[in-house]
């Protein structure tokens, strides 16, 4: 005999009703939820976490000032700016500087320049 939450004795067919009850209430959400012009909200929020994510890891993995262990954070306030500096002037930052600061440049430079 299956049990419910109120440790009450539940006959299968009851049970059974109240399992077909929640996946009613989920294909109800689901069917609200999952239409095509939600999409492009899960889309952004979806990247939004991915670039949350990304720099949690990145500040705990690789940030010289963040101190996990506790070996580590007994050791105080560090001098190591050679390896802030290498943190901070990471690959993007190093590849973007020489860059003009624009989006499409060939558009730009089609609708700016004379011919």
């Amino acid at each position: 005999m299956l049990q419910c939450t109120r440790h009450q004795p539940l006959s299968f067919s009851l049970w059974l009703i109240y399992h077909l009850d929640s996946v009613r209430a989920v294909r109800s959400m689901a069917n609200r939820w999952l239409r095509p012009e939600v999409y492009p909200l899960f889309a952004t929020v979806g990247v939004a976490v991915g670039i949350c994510g990304f720099q949690l890891v990145r500040n705990i993995c690789f940030n010289p000032e963040v101190r996990v262990s506790k070996e580590n954070r007994a050791a105080g306030v560090l001098d190591n700016f050679s390896e802030g500096e290498k943190y901070a002037e990471n690959f993007l930052r190093k590849h973007v500087r020489n860059m003009a600061p624009e989006i499409m440049p060939s558009i730009n430079s089609f609708f700016t320049e004379p011919k």
